[in-house]
């Protein structure tokens, strides 16, 4: 009888300790994230930084939802606590403590995946490059031997009058993806044009497809360095 006891004692204690177990977040490379989203397209990517933050550069598709949405115990935003949830933030902090906040509120499927500052892939908002003056650009010439500058104007114009070194790549290729000429997404890439809004848009464009060091310098009209094409005397 002792031993029916003892034995019962113990499944009752195992029984309550599997009740009890605690839901954990994972944590994930951004290659394993990005292979998520394929393998679950309905899967919540969640930006966990301020509004104002997500709206200048983001993960294409990402939910907003800051973080002190969280804190202040406010998850009517997420009503599904079995769908996949996969968080970022700027460097990975946030979304530790998002993913954290989540798991002891019984959401079941969390991950972060780290902060859009090392993201590799394509990002989307209102300022996804910088804009530099033309000594600054010289300056990353000179000094970075991976810069590159691109003259994203049509063939004719560049032809015509282009600055000396400068790379022929225009807003229609990289439309169409084609980046031979500037296989390298984390060198400097410096866009002009001629009055600088063809650069502006070549350099958005280049971000979102995954370029993660833009600038745009305006246009060749304000250029006071050396030339050369077929009309340049």
């Amino acid at each position: 009888m002792k031993k029916i006891f003892s034995a019962l004692m113990i499944l009752i204690v195992a029984l309550c300790a599997g009740c009890g177990e605690k839901i954990n977040y994972k944590s994930l490379t951004h290659d394993e994230a990005i292979k998520m989203f394929s393998e679950k397209p309905d899967a919540i990517v969640l930006d966990v930084r301020t509004a104002d933050e997500f709206e200048k550069k983001h993960i294409p598709n990402a939910k907003s939802v800051p973080l002190e949405e969280f804190q202040n115990g406010n998850f009517s935003s997420l009503p599904d606590k079995n769908a996949t949830i996969l968080i970022y933030c700027w460097t990975g902090r946030r979304a530790q403590d998002a993913a954290q906040l989540l798991v002891d509120k019984g959401y079941k499927n969390v991950y972060e995946f780290g902060g859009i500052a090392d993201w590799k892939g394509p990002v989307v908002g209102d300022e996804l490059f910088k804009h530099i003056t033309q000594d600054e650009a010289r300056e990353m010439l000179t000094t970075d031997p991976e810069a590159i500058l691109i003259d994203c104007r049509f063939p004719k114009d560049y032809e015509a009058r282009h600055i000396v070194g400068a790379v022929f790549v225009p807003k229609e290729a990289v439309m169409a993806e084609d980046f031979s000429k500037i296989p390298n997404k984390d060198a400097p890439i410096i866009c002009y044009c001629g009055d600088g809004n063809r650069a502006r848009q070549t350099a958005k464009l280049l971000a979102e497809k995954g370029y993660t060091n833009v600038y745009e310098m305006g246009g060749i009209i304000d250029w006071t360095g050396a030339v050369e094409g077929t009309d340049v005397q």
